[in-house]
């Protein structure tokens, strides 16, 4: 997944993303849509509509590549859009460079409020973002700088979906949604990898750097943990009657020393 495709990715699962991520002064709910204007079909990227009351379109183009133009298509976009309907809102245009590099330079073009342009860089918006958790927790691995701050990094992150309290399914979006912006990020990374360092697994409770291995577990879910574990490291595999013949207190020792390893493993240098 490239990073433009992430954003829409991110855009279509929480429209309100792109207004925290520029932090415009917007009121009420919008939606994300991707589309076509139909005379010359050029695709919009991203257009955002208020949908509990009255506000200003948003016109969106994510700009990963050299162009020169990249003005003047986002606002033939948007002059045809309102050439096709009957419609009187303002906009705000807004060109999301994914590398300060794309962006072209001076442009003379101006916006007569209430309409208004944009043109920002999305690893400076990410930046400038606050520290409260947030659907955007998702695009923070596009700014580090070194896979040890990743390592160091991922635990908070982790934290602070599961904050969000969404249902499973949404919960399970992002986190997917923040594997691929590791991916874009680090994309020397093996799957095995990022699914480690983000424990995709019946043990996603886990933590790396903490420990967790053993506090409120069971007798079984400590056999099963320290079984994962195992396979993790790619250990042999101690067999069920064995562990199950030792006593809690042995297994969570084995567990906090599984978990010691596992931590070793995952100090990407």
């Amino acid at each position: 997944m490239k990073t433009d495709s992430l954003l829409y990715e991110l855009f279509q699962f929480d429209p309100q993303s792109l207004i925290h991520l520029l932090k415009l002064k917007l009121e009420g709910q919008y939606a994300f849509e991707s589309i076509t204007i139909k005379t010359t079909e050029k695709r919009l990227d991203g257009f955002f509509k208020r949908i509990d009351g009255d506000g200003p379109h948003l016109f969106l183009e994510a700009q990963g590549y050299d162009d020169p133009k990249i003005f003047w298509r986002l606002f033939r976009k948007i002059c045809t859009f309102y050439e096709q309907r009957d419609d009187r809102k303002p906009f705000i245009a807004i060109a999301l460079f994914l590398d300060e590099k794309y962006d072209p330079g001076p442009f003379v073009l101006s916006c007569i409020a209430p309409c208004q342009f944009f043109r920002v860089n999305l690893i400076d918006c990410l930046k400038a973002l606050e520290s409260a958790p947030g659907t955007l927790t998702v695009l923070k691995p596009l700014v580090l700088t070194s896979k040890q701050e990743l390592v160091e990094a991922l635990p908070q992150w982790k934290d602070d979906i599961r904050s969000l309290n969404l249902p499973e399914a949404k919960h399970k979006r992002l986190v997917e949604l923040l594997e691929y912006a590791i991916v874009q990020r680090f994309p020397e990374l093996t799957e095995e990898e990022v699914d480690t360092m983000l424990h995709l697994t019946p043990i996603e409770q886990t933590t790396v750097g903490k420990q967790i291995f053993g506090r409120g577990l069971d007798k079984g879910e400590l056999i099963g943990n320290i079984k994962f574990a195992q396979r993790l490291l790619k250990q042999p595999l101690s067999s069920k009657e064995e562990l199950a013949k030792k006593t809690e207190e042995e297994l969570k020792s084995i567990l906090q020393q599984l978990e010691a390893e596992l931590e070793s493993s995952l100090r990407i240098q």
